[in-house]
């Protein structure tokens, strides 16, 4: 037999409201960004941009060393002299057939002429091919009126073949997107107004409109499961101070009005069923004496703290919140 009994001390349980605070992060970037590249490995002839310029749309920003493709047209328009010559020829020789009354000499000369036709086609579509190909790769040219994000191209240096200038829509403005669950962002809304804090040492407030709310993918960087179901917020920012770069955090907060709240510490489980240990009091000769009551309970939200609970519980009801021993429904306790 113990000799003392467990040492308990009690909690109320009360009516309230539950508040789940969640923070998000993301980087601010332009909302529109397109890579420039030139496949076609000529030397940078010259940049005629830097990071952070302003851009009008048509405007040349790189221009390449196209002189081995403008000798390649030329070779190429030789040849389709060459065989307009050599048509020619062919011609000559199908009227002296046709003369002659030779039906060998004259079938072959109208071969030969066929053949030297689809030459000519195939030769004159070469060429201009290469011409289309020299005025699109010969410079980059700017999409749109934005700001140069990155200017990779080295004069004299050949394109390595990724973007040699990537160029922002300073007309879209900037944006930045982070991942929420799926249940704190229940309420938000399209459209909805989003405050957001600069990180580092910039740090400052400013204000977004939500622009999508989308399911996070499979393979999306995040693990999703029936009990973690996530969400990709789009945030569009009008801050004229902001210049993309910057870390951002948000705040959301959901919350669960006129509910039982119960410290978690107090809750325990058994076999998926969660209870709480109440205390019921009996007289006895020697005066009152306490014992544990098992009171099993509904949950049905929770935060770090607190959950919210259905059933099982009211407003204001004792319940065991620590305890010196391990307890067992019944048994005797000291407050």
């Amino acid at each position: 037999m113990k000799l003392t009994l467990p040492k308990v001390t009690l909690t109320t349980s009360s009516r309230g409201q539950l508040v789940h605070t969640f923070v998000g992060s993301g980087v601010v970037k332009w909302k529109a960004e397109v890579a420039l590249t030139n496949s076609t490995g000529w030397k940078v002839e010259r940049v005629k941009v830097k990071v952070g310029d302003l851009v009008k749309k048509g405007q040349s920003l790189v221009t390449y060393d196209n002189k081995a493709a403008e000798q390649q047209i030329l070779d190429e328009q030789a040849s389709v002299k060459k065989l307009k010559l050599s048509i020619e020829e062919q011609q000559k020789n199908f009227i002296e057939a046709s003369h002659s009354g030779d039906e060998k000499s004259i079938d072959n000369a109208k071969h030969a002429m066929k053949i030297s036709a689809i030459d000519l086609d195939v030769q004159e579509r070469r060429v201009k091919k290469l011409q289309e190909d020299l005025i699109a790769n010969r410079e980059l040219i700017a999409p749109f009126d934005g700001i140069i994000i990155k200017a990779n191209a080295i004069e004299g240096l050949a394109s390595g073949g990724g973007p040699d200038v990537i160029i922002s829509n300073r007309e879209l403005g900037f944006e930045f997107s982070f991942l929420a669950p799926a249940d704190a962002v229940a309420q938000l809304e399209i459209g909805a107004k989003m405050g957001a804090q600069v990180a580092g040492s910039d740090a400052r407030q400013i204000e977004g409109q939500v622009e999508d709310i989308r399911d996070v993918e499979a393979g999306d960087g995040t693990e999703t499961g029936a009990n973690n179901l996530m969400k990709r917020i789009t945030v569009k920012l009008k801050d004229e101070a902001v210049k993309g770069g910057e870390r951002v955090q948000v705040e959301l907060t959901k919350t669960t009005d006129d509910v039982i709240l119960v410290p978690n510490n107090a809750i325990h489980d058994e076999g998926g069923k969660k209870y709480v240990f109440g205390i019921e009091e009996k007289d006895g000769p020697l005066g009152n004496t306490f014992y544990t009551r098992k009171i099993f309970i509904t949950i049905i939200d929770s935060n770090e703290s607190l959950s919210a609970v259905s059933e099982g519980l009211f407003d204001q009801e004792s319940i065991i919140i620590e305890s010196s021993e391990p307890l067992q429904d019944g048994d005797k306790i000291r407050l």
